[in-house]
């Protein structure tokens, strides 16, 4: 099996993820203006890629395993490869791995390793290494070891240097999707996460969390690029910030911006470009079951209720994004399409909270930080909108690194980003009960039940319906208030190209950063 043809050879046993085709500018007026995309990229040895990126943080860490933040992802984006990834399209498609077959009804899986693979320092990316990454992650018991409850550490069978087989605990349709998730980077037998070397395409230079990451060229590396000899990734304060520093030329990409700066880039002339494209990346709130007063489902349900969504997307992402329902990737082939949209109700909200004996207005501490350029307003819309519905919330506005740091997990209300996973990946991080990520901790046994069916079934048809359970569940009675999916725009300079859309990953260019490059003169 080649790597071109994992996704046809997963699909028969419904494993590959096709994601729905997305359009950019999801509701205002486009912004789009791509005259450099596509223009041919010379190879330069004596120019970096300057990138702003607002979600750097003093909470990221270079070790792939224990990555929580927005900017982690970036940074090990550069850094390191994964077995599997999702393509522009989103079907999983090879990275290190060129071929991944299941055997034995899916009881088994078959992984072959890329043999023109090199670790940062020139030495062969081996079996050895998989075996280290998956050993280091469930001896440690590291947070990625929940995304792969099949896998059995103890029954992975090294073959020759470039081919394991994983006899799992069960059979499972979702191997290769799993794997696709810059949690689950392989590094090196000799790992240090002090100094880490990886197999990507760009090799760590100077690094300050929080405000700048340096990168040389790994001219070692096997994929596309890099076309430049270096690659900056730059942290504003905002966006306003960022923009401005791309119209002054301090920056060649701004990554991750709001409409309202991408009209001033616009305007600004110059031949800078703008894209914008639908993805499945949203904010959304968390309602802490641990605390008052959302151990009470009447009062999740009834926020739900106060939140007038397409308000927030007219005015807090200017028409740039899609209506969400309480629960996650819309991208997913499997993402349940048939429950009723949710509108906003007042008036029922605060009935349901005077019937489930609530005092009005009920008083609740909503905690937030910049972690996006929206996050701030959307949490102040959430303010107001929840007035009329009966409740009182406060908003306690934190930097990013108090957001991620001890308290964490604790709020009673908060606002958190989430980029693409598939459905179970996304369980398996945020909702199912091992899950590491599960601020809300909310826990549901019927919901832990469909989900476990689901991963282990390999019938298209039984999986889809258990799917739709599961997030029937979330629509009811879940813990996570999810308003939209927020449209990716970016801006870059008149003589940056290979910029493209990436609708089922993270931050501008889905942090493929290794494919932009400088326009031949």
């Amino acid at each position: 099996m080649t790597a071109r043809r994992l996704g046809a050879g997963l699909a028969v046993l419904a494993i590959a993820t096709p994601l729905a085709a997305c359009t950019s500018g999801s509701g205002g007026e486009p912004l789009t203006t791509r005259s450099s995309a596509t223009a041919a990229i010379a190879d330069y040895t004596d120019r970096s890629m300057r990138v702003g990126i607002a979600s750097l943080s003093t909470s990221d860490t270079l070790d792939p395993a224990k990555i929580t933040t927005s900017g982690g992802y970036a940074i090990a984006s550069q850094l390191y490869d994964t077995l599997t990834v999702f393509s522009k399209t989103g079907a999983v498609e090879p990275s290190l791995a060129t071929s991944v077959e299941a055997g034995d009804n899916a009881a088994t899986w078959t992984v072959t390793l890329r043999d023109d693979a090199k670790w940062q320092d020139g030495s062969p990316v081996t079996a050895d290494d998989v075996l280290f990454t998956l050993d280091r992650i469930f001896d440690k018991k590291l947070p990625p070891a929940s995304s792969l409850p099949f896998v059995d550490p103890k029954r992975i069978d090294k073959v020759d240097d470039h081919t394991l087989t994983f006899h799992l605990k069960y059979p499972t349709s979702v191997f290769a999707e799993a794997f696709a998730t810059p949690t689950l980077s392989i590094v090196p037998k000799t790992f240090d996460a002090a100094k880490p070397i990886g197999s990507g395409p760009f090799k760590l230079g100077d690094y300050t969390a929080g405000n700048r990451v340096t990168f040389t060229a790994n001219q070692d590396y096997w994929g596309d690029g890099p076309h430049t000899s270096g690659l900056e990734l730059i942290s504003f304060a905002d966006a306003a910030a960022e923009a401005k520093a791309l119209i002054g030329g301090q920056i060649d990409v701004a990554s991750g911006i709001d409409a309202t700066q991408a009209k001033v880039i616009h305007a600004a002339g110059g031949g800078l470009n703008v894209q914008s494209y639908a993805t499945s990346g949203t904010l959304t709130w968390v309602m802490n079951v641990k605390q008052k007063p959302f151990d009470n489902p009447v009062a999740r349900q009834a926020l739900r209720l106060a939140v007038d969504r397409q308000q927030l997307i007219d005015q807090v992402y200017d028409g740039y994004a899609t209506i969400g329902n309480d629960y996650f990737s819309p991208f997913d082939p499997l993402y349940n399409k048939d429950l009723p949209q949710r509108t906003p109700d007042a008036v029922q909200a605060k009935s349901m909270l005077e019937k489930a004996g609530f005092t009005l207005p009920v008083k609740v501490e909503l905690v937030g930080a910049p972690t996006t350029a929206w996050s701030n307003a959307a949490n102040e819309l959430l303010v107001q909108q929840g007035k009329a519905a009966g409740f009182d919330i406060t908003f306690k506005k934190v930097d990013e690194s108090t957001f991620y740091g001890d308290g964490y997990g604790t709020y009673p209300l908060s606002l958190s980003y989430w980029g693409f996973l598939g459905i179970f990946n996304q369980a398996a991080f945020t909702v199912t009960k091992d899950a590491p990520y599960n601020s809300s901790h909310w826990q549901d046994d019927e919901f832990n039940t469909a989900y476990d069916k689901a991963v282990r079934s390999v019938d298209p048809a039984e999986q889809k319906t258990l799917v739709a359970q599961m997030q029937k569940i979330e629509y009811d009675r879940g813990a996570y208030l999810v308003p939209a999916f927020l449209d990716s725009i970016s801006a870059y300079a008149a003589d940056v190209s290979g910029y493209s859309t990436w609708p089922n990953t993270d931050g501008g260019n889905g942090y493929h950063f290794a494919g932009l490059g400088f326009i031949a003169k």
